[in-house]
């Protein structure tokens, strides 16, 4: 079984879990104010967590949709975790030799639908569709993990966008900075939590990305290189995890950032570090691939055959001095 499940804000303020079905929120009855508490709470039954849920049917269309992860938590992501992303980045899949992980700050998060802000003197604002696994079940200790056992660990999946500054992330060597600004992690707008028979779905996901209505990214969950039981098994080998941590299991090729190989990118190799990173954020910028005042992001995640969907994702990009 699979049940979808969101977290809104009623007309009268009221914030609430509620079961997602059909356009409509049907709100449960638990009284969680955060992402962990949720997911420890409700039963892995799934059955048991829909009979929670009222019988009223609030149209989604008119309360708000706020991010399914709650902060402070933890935000882990991968790099380079899909095939087709790997090669874009002129690595070959031979030399892809062990799982590259980073940080968000939980700052980042923002609702589904909120604005991106571009902040003060960031010119190479990027994005990243994601699959995020939400953790149920803290984990203190190295465990060995196989895809039947996921929903032990996993409480559910969402659908992210890991918004980079990449301007701040490459030359001053700063992940953590340059994809931490606030509104650079939308989450959501839904949840979706799976029985142990639905594991396989996570294999074959559809994961999309659009701006301004062209298609930037798509692929499917099939082409990551670690899977997600590879990826927590290998996490728990050195980080404790936490119900309501979500790690972000890499993005597809099709991202605003692209790599110049051959003699050019031989000779900028022979300038001092300023200017190789001067030319390397000039040469990105004619690309016109980045984000900019006015554009629209949409991300989607869903499954071929309808059982699962994470919603649309719609940002819209401000400046920081509209913004605030």
């Amino acid at each position: 079984m699979i049940v979808h499940v969101g977290r809104f804000r009623s007309s009268k303020r009221r914030e609430f879990w509620g079961v997602v079905e059909d356009g409509f929120a049907r709100p449960l009855d638990v009284k969680c104010s955060t992402t962990g508490d949720f997911l420890s709470s409700v039963s892995e039954d799934l059955k048991q967590l829909k009979d929670l849920a009222s019988e009223e049917k609030i149209v989604l269309s008119e309360i708000e949709v706020l991010s399914p992860i709650t902060k402070p938590c933890r935000v882990i992501c991968q790099g380079k975790n899909y095939l087709d992303h790997l090669l874009d980045t002129g690595t070959r899949q031979k030399d892809k030799k062990y799982n590259m992980f980073f940080n968000k700050s939980s700052a980042s998060i923002s609702d589904p639908c909120s604005p991106i802000v571009r902040p003060l003197g960031v010119r190479l604002l990027d994005y990243e569709v994601e699959l995020g696994l939400v953790i149920r079940a803290q984990i203190s200790r190295s465990i060995d993990v196989d895809s039947s056992q996921l929903t032990t660990y996993v409480g559910g999946i969402v659908m992210a966008n890991d918004v980079s500054a990449r301007d701040v992330q490459l030359p001053q060597s700063q992940f953590f900075k340059g994809k931490s600004y606030r509104t650079f992690c939308p989450i959501g707008p839904f949840m979706a939590i799976f029985d142990e028979e639905e594991t396989e779905c996570v294999a074959n996901l559809n994961v999309e990305l659009s701006v301004n209505g062209s298609v930037r990214q798509s692929a499917s969950t099939s082409s990551m290189i670690y899977s997600p039981a590879e990826t927590i098994s290998e996490l728990s080998r050195f980080s404790d995890l936490y119900p309501g941590d979500v790690i972000l299991t890499g993005t597809p090729k099709g991202t605003a950032l692209s790599t110049k190989k051959g003699f050019r990118s031989w000779f900028i190799g022979q300038l001092s570090e300023s200017k190789r990173w001067e030319i390397f954020v000039r040469d990105q910028q004619k690309s016109g691939r980045y984000l900019n005042p006015g554009d629209v992001v949409e991300c989607r995640i869903f499954s071929s055959d309808g059982r699962i969907s994470l919603g649309l994702q719609r940002n819209v990009v401000v400046d920081e001095e509209e913004a605030y």
